[in-house]
């Protein structure tokens, strides 16, 4: 049996969409759906109760709209990620999901076997989207592709801070610490810690 299975919440009113990825992350190894939803009321509780690694957002819910509710998630979940999953296949709404903080942007019309897949590059610390959007898909640089712990943290290892001391002053567990390292790892390009310590004091401005 596999160990360890990401934790994936989905948020969407449609029950057949829901049983759909339900289905499909059966069918992989390294992700379980550990909760659904339909709407932003009560979502916060139910996200705190099952601690998903990756929340699929619906943009179109029942009283609610997903792209108005996302900066308040990514906030208040910061080692969550959060990946739009919707019909809307145009380029204004997949740029303000961007500009919104989502860690990828997947269209409902995709392959839903391909879904595991799509949400390994999310975990992988890369922004993930569908092929019609790949072109438009790399997020801007500087702090707009981190979160706001990352940015704490970043600037904690560009003064020096030791581990212990970036673990005390984010007062956040180890594990979440280390979630939080493999993230940076992947948004730099690098493979270790040293190169991402040398990486953010030579080219992260103050």
């Amino acid at each position: 049996m596999f160990k360890n299975k990401k934790r994936v919440f989905i948020v969407e009113d449609n029950l057949l969409i829901r049983t759909a990825v339900k289905r499909a992350l059966a069918a992989t190894e390294e992700f379980e759906l550990v909760g659904e939803w339909d709407d932003n009321v009560g979502l916060a509780k139910q996200i705190g109760l099952t601690r998903p690694d990756i929340l699929l957002l619906d943009l179109r819910l029942k009283e609610s709209d997903g792209l108005e509710i996302l900066p308040d998630l990514k906030k208040n979940f910061q080692l969550m990620k959060i990946v739009v999953y919707t019909m809307k296949d145009d380029m204004v709404t997949f740029r303000n999901a961007v500009k919104a903080g989502a860690d990828g942007y997947i269209l409902k019309s995709d392959n839903p076997l391909t879904l595991g897949a799509s949400l390994q590059v999310v975990m992988d610390g890369k922004f993930v989207t569908s092929k019609q959007f790949s072109q438009n898909s790399k997020k801007p640089e500087g702090d707009s592709k981190f979160n706001s712990l990352e940015i704490s943290i970043i600037g904690q290892l560009k003064q020096g801070h030791t581990l212990a001391k970036v673990l005390a002053e984010a007062n956040i567990s180890k594990e979440q610490l280390e979630e939080v390292l493999i993230s940076l790892k992947g948004k730099f390009d690098v493979k270790s810690f040293p190169e991402l310590v040398r990486i953010i004091r030579e080219k992260v401005t103050a």
